[in-house]
């Protein structure tokens, strides 16, 4: 049967309801505050005094004054801070403000010369603890630093850019949750301006880290997933609760429907709760930001391939798929004029064999309340610890060195590179790529430096060194956060628009953030096909969802929006 997609709030008639528990009264109950700005801003001063240096000049933010008066009241906090809010000096004054023995600051690798280098801008003006280690999540999930907190014993993690934590599959998330389950003493932080990608669930974990039995979500994972068939934006249709039971969180506030009531609740219950600090609505950019789009037109050979592509289920070079989800990421690389293959294809055996090992390991990491990676789950199998009885990891290394991955492009079509050429030539600004074949190719054409690995060039530059005034290259998976570039840019494109409503956020608050002063930046998104405007469609549904569920202002709805309807385009781009 062929149900009809279903987008926003609607809600089926007949839908479970989320229950009346326990847990909806005691977070109900929690005790609620509501800082003035006049409060915020003595604290503020107050808190400078007290922890700057007799040389220092720098001021606390109200919020980072509030974050740190309420992380030492509650002993922990989850902050999601919008881009450029000042998360870094807050991780930093947190550890001395909590006086930890062994404090532990997770950050990303592509960070940790970022905060070293701001560290040493802020100890002439902050009195920073001394004994922080700094830990990347990269690093901390290494089989190798499976124990590497048991070895440290942190008394206080501190996870900036804590999104990184909310896949409960990856080795570091299953090493941070098992290590505050054996130690439930150890204090936690955890700020992002990203904490919410697409369901309530990838925070729920931090929160309670942080806020121990005072959190303001259920204990369990069960009733955390019933909240969120209620809450979130992308919900199969017929498993979404009506959401009546969370409207008991507090007063109800005035919204279009029930969902959108129901999600402003849970935002006023979340952010009014002490240790959860959120940014201001008042403390954003004072410039405008304008979202636009750069429409192009593909050639007729990359509308053949689509056409191909829809129809067969097959790429151009033959190689079948299943998934619509891959059906949807080879339109978005068709549309820029190539698709990517491995050549040779790998042999049948080799496939099957790694596809069994594959599924094996995710089967038993599931299982698993020790083991967090798959090579560990090998290192099991072969110290007799894990039941492997088809052999599939034997089976999977007889083939495995006999075919070596060797992807590469086949470009049938430069327009959207052409495209991209005269916009960077025009403007002068950052182009954010997410195929890395499409941005090299880009660099070739330009002689643009590409941006990639750890924010670096093919010299070993960083984007932080680039100098103002010329077109630039960014992997937008490399450099989408930690990177402030507001002195040097305000204008960029997205070649390849991310569904996504957080790598959107990080993306933008690269230049749209304190200390730009341009008037206006702009964002124009390359526009060549249907899969390209859903991708945005999706990115906005998420951002009012993320709204309205965090509070914080989210970059494309503060924008000027101007992009294009698509009814009545037609075409095998379109369809």
């Amino acid at each position: 049967m062929n149900l009809p997609r279903l987008r926003g709030p609607h809600i089926p008639f007949g839908a479970q309801e989320v229950k009346r528990t326990p847990e909806v009264r005691r977070i109900a109950a929690l005790p609620r505050r509501v800082w003035s700005d006049e409060a915020a801003a003595e604290l503020a001063r107050v808190l400078t005094l007290e922890l700057k240096t007799p040389k220092g000049t720098m001021t606390l933010r109200p919020v980072q004054a509030i974050a740190l008066y309420e992380v030492m009241e509650m002993g922990g906090l989850f902050g999601p801070m919008r881009v450029g809010a000042g998360k870094t000096l807050f991780t930093l004054l947190s550890a001395l403000v909590l006086e930890a023995a062994r404090p532990v600051l997770l950050l990303p690798k592509s960070l940790l010369e970022k905060t070293r280098d701001d560290r040493k801008t802020l100890v002439e003006h902050w009195r920073l603890p001394t004994n922080l280690q700094f830990l990347s999540y990269e690093m901390l999930g290494l089989v190798q630093n499976a124990d590497r907190l048991n070895y440290i014993r942190p008394d206080l993690i501190i996870a900036d850019e804590c999104h990184f934590l909310k896949n409960p599959r990856a080795g570091r998330t299953r090493r941070v949750k098992r290590y505050m389950h054996d130690h439930p003493e150890t204090k936690f932080v955890g700020v992002s301006g990203t904490v919410m990608k697409a369901s309530i669930k990838d925070f729920a974990p931090l929160l309670r880290w942080a806020l121990k039995d005072r959190t303001p979500v259920p204990a369990t994972e069960d009733e955390v997933g019933s909240w969120a068939d209620a809450l979130d934006e992308k919900v199969n249709p017929l498993a979404r609760r009506r959401p009546d039971a969370l409207l008991d969180l507090g007063p109800r506030v005035p919204a279009n429907d029930k969902l959108s009531s129901a999600r402003r609740v849970f935002q006023a219950r979340l952010l009014e709760t002490k240790g959860v600090v959120a940014s201001s609505r008042t403390d954003g950019v004072t410039c405008s930001l304008r979202v636009s789009a750069l429409e192009y037109k593909p050639s007729v050979i990359t509308e053949t391939h689509v056409g191909n592509l829809r129809r067969t289920w097959r790429t151009p070079d033959g190689w079948s798929f299943s998934q619509a989800l891959e059906l949807r990421r080879h339109i978005r690389s068709l549309a820029l004029g190539f698709h990517a293959i491995w050549d040779p294809r790998p042999p049948a055996e080799w496939l099957l064999a790694r596809r069994a090992w594959a599924s094996f390991a995710r089967e038993t990491l599931s299982n698993s309340r020790t083991i967090d990676t798959e090579l560990q789950v090998a290192n099991s199998v072969d110290a007799g610890d894990v039941d492997d009885s088809e052999e599939t990891l034997a089976g999977w290394r007889a083939v495995r060195d006999t075919f070596t991955i060797q992807p590469k492009p086949v470009w049938h079509d430069d327009t959207a590179l052409t495209a991209c050429a005269t916009w960077m030539e025009r403007e002068k600004g950052i182009v954010w790529c997410e195929h890395v074949f499409f941005a090299k190719r880009l660099s070739e054409i330009t002689g643009s430096a590409y941006y990639g690995a750890e924010g670096r060039n093919a010299n070993g530059q960083s984007i932080m060194h680039v100098k103002p005034g010329r077109a630039i290259i960014a992997s937008i998976d490399a450099c989408r956060q930690g990177f402030n570039l507001q002195d040097r840019y305000s204008k960029n494109l997205i070649t390849s628009c991310p569904p996504g409503p957080a790598t959107n956020e990080q993306l933008i608050g690269r230049t749209h953030r304190d200390g730009q002063e341009a008037d206006e930046v702009v964002v124009d998104i390359l526009l060549g096909c249907g899969a390209h405007h859903e991708s945005f469609t999706r990115a906005m549904d998420g951002a009012r969802a993320a709204a309205d569920t965090l509070g914080h202002d989210q970059k494309l709805l503060l924008a000027t929006v101007a992009m294009p309807s698509i009814v009545g385009r037609r075409g095998p781009l379109w369809t």
